[in-house]
């Protein structure tokens, strides 16, 4: 069998095996299938971010984050009710942004951090709006630290359209978020 990583020799064939080679394996390394799980005594519940045990239907999910976030914002953090009636577009973010949380902008940039497109909410900056704020292709932030959000997996498309709202509403509606 070949060598697999991070399991000693025999591991791997009692992962494979029947039940009986189990009890020599750690724990942290065996793999629980059921398709009836009693969630009485589960605590926390993780995802694979990379689709290699289940398969998300995007739009299902994200929407799920979404309305429970636009909920949390209401209900625990005083935002104002009208929220509650927004919706959330599961195909209009893509991965690879980053969110300028101090300006409230999303950026799309190049491998060189150079800012190729970058709007304010939903509003396009204009390129001396663009260039002005985020410099040329010779002079560019870092884009890390904590004024900065990567928006690097299918997970996070809910909160980038969410930002984007907030941002547009803070701005037609300054009184009403501080």
């Amino acid at each position: 069998m070949d060598e697999v990583i991070g399991f000693e020799d025999g591991e791997v064939a009692s992962l494979l095996s029947s039940a009986e080679g189990m009890p020599t394996l750690d724990i942290g390394k065996r793999i629980f299938c059921n398709s009836a799980v009693n969630m009485k005594n589960i605590v926390a519940v993780g995802f694979d971010m990379d689709y290699t045990l289940a398969q998300y239907k995007p739009d299902t999910f994200e929407s799920l984050a979404y309305d429970g976030t636009v909920e949390k914002l209401v209900t625990n953090l005083g935002y104002p009710k009208e929220l509650l009636e927004w919706s959330f577009d599961w195909t209009y973010m893509v991965r690879g942004l980053v969110l300028d949380k101090k300006r409230g902008n999303i950026l799309k940039m190049d491998r060189h951090k150079y800012v190729k497109v970058a709007y304010h909410g939903f509003r396009l900056m204009s390129k001396s709006e663009k260039v002005a704020t985020y410099g040329n292709t010779f002079t560019r932030d870092a884009f890390d630290g904590p004024d900065y959000a990567h928006i690097d997996t299918l997970f996070s498309l809910a909160e980038a359209y969410l930002f984007a709202q907030l941002v547009d509403f803070k701005d037609k509606n300054p009184e009403k978020i501080s």
